[in-house]
């Protein structure tokens, strides 16, 4: 298995920061893990530094602008906090950016509105040429209603952003590049695109009670299939009252809602688009492997109501992490954010990547989710593109220190413990994040009709969703047309920006 040179920093970096939360509130009822084992020779690896002019901005505000999403998301503040208050990524960025400000002579401002109208005010600042914002930072959910409008900077183009350092998401650089051009990346700056990746959550006493075996030995064997997940699933399944009928009252071998229809897509090696020899985006979804694939989750996993507990858009029904929480779950679909909300679990949980198709497939991969997390862009109308370079440059670099050990920290305190295999599986999932542009662009809406191919929202009454099926060659037909009309309304985009 590929574990990341920088887990040892990791590690050391989580053993500092249960320190001083210790330190700060000793009153806490968070109990602090015992500290990990790690070498001189790893832990005194030497800092990586970004390769950045000696300058400094006299005192120039650095202007931010994000998305918000209702009242919970994004789920974390990572971009600006008041003050320090004893949170991990709360005290992290407080120190990141503190230590930016002061090295460059600048000041960091950030506002928020709701996404809608953070889409409506980004356009409506593009038409009218206004510099009003340095860097914004939408949701990948509004890309697709943001890119026609001409509102992103090609980031390639701007000097000081090195995309090959560490501290930048190598799969997303990738994967949104499109014939030289790329309006969005990732960096270690953020964490809500991490809280936001998809895994699976195992219940530790459920797993003993059962003796279904080392879920992470499966990992590291690769023999982490979606086979194995059905078959220690069902050893868990079971009728806790014994009439004759599942429901909430029972337990389950796994809770998954629609969301995961997505993810186990990408696990399997599927994408909606690729790209050609000239970095164009082609559609890449309709294929024989792809849809026998989708089809084994559904028909096995999904659809099998004794081994899968889909709540989905049920009215009154019983949330997912809330019978994880209570016993009625060995596996739970979720995001690496979700221990955020099992705080109040009894049993203890382990976190592992979402199970390959095939145990023959190189690497496993983890959804990027297009809601909720964040995604780092400069408006087309940006004066200054030096500071930009500069700042970001550094904040990401810096970050790699500070905020992503803090974020491991985050997810792996109180329940997961501190310990290697555990970091490891972080590791795994984080490195092998998948940024599908053919979900960010949710060309003719495809990515959104797919995710609830298990018909929840048709049930619900919404008919414009499509009905439950597993015969995904069919499926596809019915948006191909729209889907290839699409296609060619973005390339013409693509050209257009390169043009300017």
């Amino acid at each position: 298995m590929k574990v990341k040179s920088i887990t040892a920093l990791l590690l050391a970096g989580l053993i500092l920061l249960s320190s001083c939360s210790n330190t700060a509130d000793t009153n806490s009822a968070i109990t602090t893990a015992a500290p990990v084992d790690t070498t001189p020779e790893e832990t005194e690896a030497p800092r990586i530094e970004p390769e950045l002019p000696d300058i400094t901005f006299d005192g120039k505000d650095f202007r931010f602008y994000q998305y918000k999403n209702h009242e919970t998301y994004p789920r974390f503040d990572e971009i600006w906090v008041e003050t320090e208050n004893g949170e991990p990524i709360n005290d992290a960025v407080y120190r990141r950016n503190s230590i930016i400000q002061e090295k460059y002579d600048t000041k960091i401002t950030f506002s928020t509105d709701e996404y809608m109208t953070f889409m409506d005010n980004v356009k409506k600042y593009v038409r009218s040429s206004e510099d009003v914002y340095d860097i914004i930072l939408p949701m990948g959910h509004c890309v697709a209603q943001m890119y026609t409008s001409n509102v992103f900077y090609n980031l390639h183009n701007i000097e000081y952003l090195d995309f090959e350092k560490p501290w930048w998401d190598q799969n997303a650089v990738e994967s949104f590049t499109l014939a030289g051009y790329m309006p969005f990346a990732v960096s270690d700056m953020l964490v809500n695109d991490k809280s936001e990746t998809a895994a699976i959550y195992f219940n530790k006493k459920l797993a003993a009670d059962y003796s279904v075996g080392s879920i992470y030995d499966h990992v590291y064997n690769n023999t982490w299939t979606m086979d194995k997940l059905a078959e220690l699933g069902k050893m868990a399944s079971e009728d806790l009252n014994g009439d004759s009928k599942y429901d909430d009252n029972d337990r389950y071998g796994l809770i998954a809602g629609d969301e995961a229809v997505t993810a186990f897509l990408y696990s399997a090696g599927g994408r909606f688009i690729s790209k050609d020899d000239e970095g164009y985006p082609v559609l890449s979804f309709a294929n024989e492997y792809n849809y026998t694939a989708i089809q084994y989750y559904l028909e096995t996993i999904m659809y099998d109501e004794q081994l899968t507990k889909n709540n989905s858009f049920v009215a009154n029904a019983k949330s997912g992490t809330k019978m994880f929480e209570e016993d009625q779950g060995l596996f739970l679909f979720g995001m690496l954010g979700t221990t955020q909300d099992l705080r109040e679990m009894t049993a203890d949980f382990g976190i592992v990547p979402v199970p390959k198709y095939q145990a023959s497939q190189e690497n496993y991969a983890s959804e990027a989710a297009v809601f909720r997390g964040s995604l780092i862009a400069a408006p087309i109308t940006t004066q200054n593109t030096e500071m930009i370079g500069v700042i970001i440059e550094a904040m990401s670099a810096e970050s790699m220190y500070t905020v992503k050990p803090a974020f491991y920290d985050t997810v792996l305190k109180d329940k997961a413990t501190r310990d290697a295999e555990s970091v490891d599986m972080l590791d795994i999932i984080i490195d092998n994040m998948v940024f599908d542009v053919g979900n960010f662009y949710n060309l003719a809406w495809f990515s959104d009709y797919f995710l609830r191919i298990t018909g929840s929202v048709y049930n619900s009454g919404n008919k414009s969703y499509p009905q439950r099926t597993s015969d995904i060659a069919s499926f596809y037909a019915k948006y191909e047309k729209q889907l290839e009309n699409a296609l060619k309304g973005l390339i013409k985009t693509i050209d257009k920006w390169n043009e300017m």
